[in-house]
């Protein structure tokens, strides 16, 4: 065999592996997500999907490989050789490329300019699908009087086929331009071009192509700059931007023609004249006027901030937004046994601190949430789910074997346990759940096996290893050969199990947020909201959400997955709006309406996280003076509160304190919930308004550290609860409460206990709090805490919390004018 066939079968071995392996590959990943697609209820659309993925994805690449090679071909065409200098010995000589080199050359570079281009254009087929399918909202906006779902569903896909285009001309034209000066077709005589017949058609398409694409983006233009993808609205932009865009949609259009015609027959002078006074107009209507002349924002006009208040609400879910008092507890007794003083973070501390009597013996922490039902009449209660430590494999020895992690005790996880708040502490029961085991839930990454006749439960969600394919297939698509063994035969396969994961797959034209637990009917289920973005809607301003600029964020959807049996579901929110409403008439039936939503999972529906920080936002007014509207706490916190005045019914409710003014009072308390009807939300400005105790420090010695202060409407005033910890300075879990403050309008009370400080609230005066028991031991303990925190206080800087505990140890040590220890008499 000669040197050269050999070669010749090494180069085709090569390529063979390559076309087995990648193609082996995938025909895996397509076996396997086929299997998967059937485990999941309505599992036939999300194939489909896949199937209109890659048919998108694989027509833009088939578009832009056939631009790029097609240019590039027609280059190659206008060759007539390439000869290349060689030096042999002390001669220099020329050499003819071959024909066949020079082809290959130009294929690879056009399809190299074709892949390049079509990079990033992965997920454009969810815009495609959404703009083939458009949403109505029934709205216009008032500037160009174009219904919403336009920006949302079909604008998107427009910009980016339009920008696509542009980038194709563009760039073509340029990379055509430099091939053609270097072969000589075209060079410039006093900034004319002067080029052969063939470069002149080929380029004078090319531009043609290139002026159309800046009148397409000029026809989008107002759209785009209403939508505010151009910045915000201002003086400048709605009287010189949207009516200059249609004068350089008529400039691109002569252009375009003037391009074809010089493609035709040679007018360098007419070309030049027309380009000229396109690139002008399009750097002064879109470039210099938006830099230079901004205007006045028309925030002045009452219309238009009118309009716009309407429209954000819209774009971010608050429509519900109601400027009135949530529902009240109807007494401090109520109150003081429904709202937690404990929070999640310190809930889950006290849970690892007893894990091995309380969790699994390979589990941890997977998610806490507020417990809308209380347990045997008690305080508080606290809902604690668990999952697989998987970061402790790295620290085991020896390394669990396979079996171990994918069908032992690593691959599932015990019951939840429920926390409930006592006086000065929690009580941890193990909760009675129809299942013993989950099998599924944040944290749950590896894929396990189980027996189908040991957990029946699990059969709809399994993939069974039957047939030799599927077991192939699936084995290489989760890079485990041990599922080809023939012990595994029968078995079913629970993938993707981490809640998220599930449902971004299903649904990945929306964001999921973290699961929040739930038990309904005996069940533990993980409930998710996915966020439906959108970075164009008119007249909204702008937010900033995970790093993205968007106008349009709502949680349109639901995900629920039962982490006994992994079976997925995907509701419509309550109150959900066009947009969700569309993809769910898409993904039908994968996507159910709200009203299917079980009773059960529905009443404990926790207000969207992301949803509720935005409409806070919304109702605080931007100011940066001493009116300035400033958080009270930090965070939004969660409370259980009744959904109706004097109702039996209890929901989880979100809510945020603000305060303002010099000195600070509470203005208002914005809550929300998902109530029987939907979203509610409201903006209370409780009238007197409240002035709250100083911001509560915790100190070194003895160790404390200040819990989630909560705000709630008791009878019409404003309640507040928070508890002070026993909590070591590094960190670690709490010991258990040391005092617990409350207020109530403008009474104070506190106590070691919960129950202790609302007999020192209802038994106090109106006024600054004194202390209770004056006995000299109470006094002397008091004072101990007050300097205690007052230290704290002034070593963190806190000089209005200092003032406020020195004023208090003042009072206490001049309390009735004795002192604490009695004088010494004469000796």
């Amino acid at each position: 065999m000669t040197r050269a066939r050999r070669r010749s079968w090494l180069v085709a071995g090569a390529a063979a592996l390559v076309v087995v392996l990648v193609g082996g590959r995938w025909l895996a990943l397509e076996i396997a997500e086929r299997a998967w697609a059937a485990s999941v209820p309505g599992g036939e659309v999300y194939v489909v999907g896949h199937d209109v993925a890659r048919l998108v994805s694989g027509l833009i690449l088939l578009l832009t490989i056939g631009w790029g090679t097609g240019n590039v071909f027609l280059v190659y065409r206008a060759i007539g050789s390439v000869q290349l200098p060689r030096r042999l010995g002390d001669l220099e000589i020329v050499e003819a490329v071959p024909q066949r080199v020079l082809l290959g050359g130009t294929l690879t570079t056009g399809l190299v300019f074709g892949f390049l281009l079509a990079l990033g254009t992965g997920d454009w087929w969810m815009a495609a699908r959404l703009a083939s399918h458009a949403p109505r909202f029934g709205v216009a906006d008032p500037l160009l009087q174009r219904d919403l779902g336009f920006y949302v569903g079909q604008l998107p896909w427009l910009e980016r086929m339009q920008g696509l285009f542009l980038r194709a001309s563009v760039t073509g034209t340029i990379l055509v331009a430099l091939l053609y000066l270097g072969m000589g077709s075209l060079r410039f005589r006093r900034w004319l071009p002067q080029t052969s017949a063939h470069a002149r058609g080929h380029l004078g398409l090319l531009l043609a192509a290139t002026a159309l694409a800046l009148a397409w983006g000029a026809v989008l233009d107002p759209a785009e700059t209403v939508a505010g993808l151009h910045g915000a609205l201002d003086q400048g932009t709605l009287e010189v931007r949207l009516p200059g865009a249609a004068f350089v949609t008529a400039l691109a259009t002569v252009a375009t023609i003037i391009s074809l015609v010089w493609a035709v027959r040679d007018r360098p002078a007419l070309l030049v004249a027309s380009w000229s006074a396109l690139l002008g107009a399009v750097a002064i209507v879109f470039l210099v006027v938006p830099a230079v002349w901004h205007g006045a924002a028309p925030d002045t006009d009452a219309t238009f901030v009118a309009e716009r208040t309407r429209l954000e609400r819209l774009a971010y879910g608050t429509e519900s937004l109601a400027d009135g008092a949530p529902p009240a507890w109807p007494t401090a007794e109520a109150a003081v046994l429904a709202l937690p003083l404990w929070d999640a973070g310190r809930v889950g501390a006290a849970t690892a601190r007893r894990a091995p009597q309380l969790l699994g013996p390979h589990s941890q922490v997977a998610g806490i949430g507020l417990s809308v039902h209380g347990h045997d009449g008690s305080r508080a209660s606290w809902l604690v789910a668990q999952m697989p430590d998987l970061e402790a494999l790295a620290h085991v020895q020896p390394a669990p074997q396979w079996t171990d992690l994918h069908r032992g005790s690593w691959a599932h996880a015990g019951r939840p346990v429920v926390a409930v708040e006592a006086d000065s502490g929690l009580r941890f029961a193990s909760l009675a759940t129809r299942d013993s085991a989950a099998w599924f839930g944040p944290g749950f990454r590896e894929f396990a096996v189980v027996a189908a006749d040991s957990w029946p439960a699990l059969r709809a969600s399994g993939i069974a290893l039957a047939g030799s394919w599927r077991r192939t297939a699936l084995a290489w698509a989760l890079q485990s050969p041990e599922l080809t063994r023939k012990e595994t035969d029968g078995l079913l396969v629970l993938w993707r199990r981490d809640v998220v994961e599930r449902l971004q797959r299903l649904a990945p034209f929306a964001k999921f947020d973290v699961p929040a637990p739930l038990v309904a009917d005996g069940t533990l289920w993980w409930v998710a909201y996915g966020y439906l973005e959108s970075e164009a809607f008119p007249l909204v301003r702008r937010l900033e959400w995970q790093g993205r600029p968007l106008r349009y964020l709502r949680a349109g959807l639901v995900g629920a997955v039962s982490a006994a049996s992994g079976g997925t579901r995907l509701y419509l929110t309550p109150g959900a709006d066009s947009l969700a409403a569309t993809w769910a008439r898409v993904l039908d039936p994968l996507v159910q309406p709200s009203e299917s939503l079980p009773a059960a999972l529905r009443s404990q529906l926790p207000y969207p996280r992301q949803a509720f920080r935005i409409a806070a936002a919304l109702v605080t007014p931007a100011r940066t003076d001493s009116a300035a509207w400033l958080p009270r706490p930090r965070d939004p916190f969660e409370v259980v509160a009744p959904v109706t005045e004097a109702g039996a019914e209890t929901r989880v409710w979100t809510a945020q304190g603000f305060e303002t003014g010099t000195p600070r009072e509470v203005t208002a308390l914005v809550a929300a919930t998902i109530g029987p009807q939907g979203p509610e939300l409201f903006a209370w400005r409780p009238s007197p308004t409240v002035r709250l105790p100083g911001v509560l420090v915790g100190s070194p010695q003895p160790p404390t550290a200040p819990g989630v202060l909560r705000l709630w409407n008791v009878g019409g005033l404003l309640f507040s609860a928070q508890a002070l910890f026993n909590e070591p300075v590094s960190g670690g879990p709490p010991a258990g409460i040391d005092a617990v403050f409350l207020t109530w309008s403008d009474r104070r009370g506190q106590g070691a206990t919960p129950w202790a400080a609302l007999r020192d609230l209802l038994a106090a005066g109106r006024g600054e709090h004194l202390a209770a028991d004056t006995s000299l031991a109470a006094r002397w303990q008091e004072a101990r805490r007050l300097a205690a925190q007052a230290d704290a206080a002034l070593a963190a800087g806190d000089l209005e919390a200092f003032g406020r505990y020195y004023r208090q140890l003042t009072q206490l040590l001049d309390l009735s004018r004795r002192t604490l220890a009695p004088a010494s008499g004469p000796r």
